[in-house]
């Protein structure tokens, strides 16, 4: 049920962020302890993007995801933060150069976690710089990938 109702979501979303230039980063409908939630991370590809912008999207379909889900909810409507997650392949392609850490399906070398900085994505392989070596990860491979954000000393 939880993927065709995100489905569902996202058919209403498309044409209510594409005129103010939001993209849908990620979206998820979880029970947390007795209380569940569709949460909904956007961002602005060119800028910040603010609360006023993400009540507008909350208020804009609203109504209309409350006639999609019969169990009581919340709606959330954020930004997805400063460790945001990776999902499609043109975020790993905007976000070279970033640190990002990765959870493989399966193992790679001995581990389905690593750390590194993101090379590149070409032909559908992500190059994922370590300390030790450059790996060559299959996207298809990659279970969860988010950047991992450090504070830099001025």
């Amino acid at each position: 049920m939880d993927e065709k109702l995100l489905e569902r979501v996202e058919k209403l979303l498309i044409p209510v962020l594409k005129p103010i230039e939001l993209e849908l980063v990620d979206m998820e409908y979880v029970q947390d302890g007795a209380y569940w939630f569709l949460r909904i991370y956007l961002e602005k590809i060119d800028g910040e993007i603010t609360l006023d912008e993400c009540a507008k999207v909350s208020n804009s379909i609203s109504e209309d995801v409350d006639k999609m889900i019969e169990d009581k909810f919340f709606l959330e409507v954020s930004s997805p933060g400063l460790e945001r997650p990776l999902k499609k392949e043109k975020d790993f392609v905007r976000f070279a150069g970033e640190k990002i850490k990765v959870i493989l399906k399966h193992k790679l070398e001995d581990s389905r976690n690593w750390t590194g900085e993101l090379e590149k994505i070409e032909g559908s392989v992500v190059y994922l710089n370590t300390e030790e070596k450059t790996l060559e990860i299959p996207f298809e491979e990659i279970k969860k990938a988010n950047i991992v954000f450090e504070f830099k000393d001025k």
